[in-house]
């Protein structure tokens, strides 16, 4: 990767950060009105997360830093471990969610469950349908 995608990249996840921080309210209302506490450590966890990835930037200058979790932004390739079979998924915006494209968003409940795990991390989701085993075999960044 060059320099323009790095910039690009590391533009793409400040723009993140300003984005969720413009729309805490909303978020919570929409999302978290019962445990306002549950958003507040999600969002700081997951704005940690990004500051650490942007010091990477920093340090790296033209070199892209690998991106081992799982961010906004990441398309995820699934492996359900009991089917032996892939799904991806590109955990989303709320405004940018098409679960017909495998977007799904990051407050969605398998998007949420998804954000800041890593890659060959081994996951039990669950869903409507019960627990799912899955192991995360890919992340790459959608730089959108």
């Amino acid at each position: 990767m060059n320099h323009n995608v790095c910039h690009s990249l590391r533009e793409n996840f400040v723009k993140q950060l300003v984005y969720l921080e413009e729309n805490y309210a909303s978020f919570v209302d929409s999302y978290f009105a019962s445990d306002i506490n549950e958003y507040t450590q999600f969002f700081n966890r997951y704005a940690s997360s990004v500051q650490d990835l942007l010091g990477i930037f920093d340090q790296e200058s033209d070199l892209p830093p690998s991106i081992p979790q799982v961010f906004i932004g990441s398309q995820v390739t699934l492996l359900y471990e009991e089917e032996q079979e892939t799904e991806q998924f590109t955990i989303c915006f709320p405004n940018q969610v098409n679960p017909d494209e495998g977007y799904i968003s990051f407050l969605s409940p398998v998007g949420s469950q998804l954000l800041l795990r890593s890659l060959r991390e081994k996951v039990v989701l669950l869903t409507p349908g019960g627990p799912t085993k899955v192991s995360i075999e890919e992340i790459t960044f959608k730089n959108d």
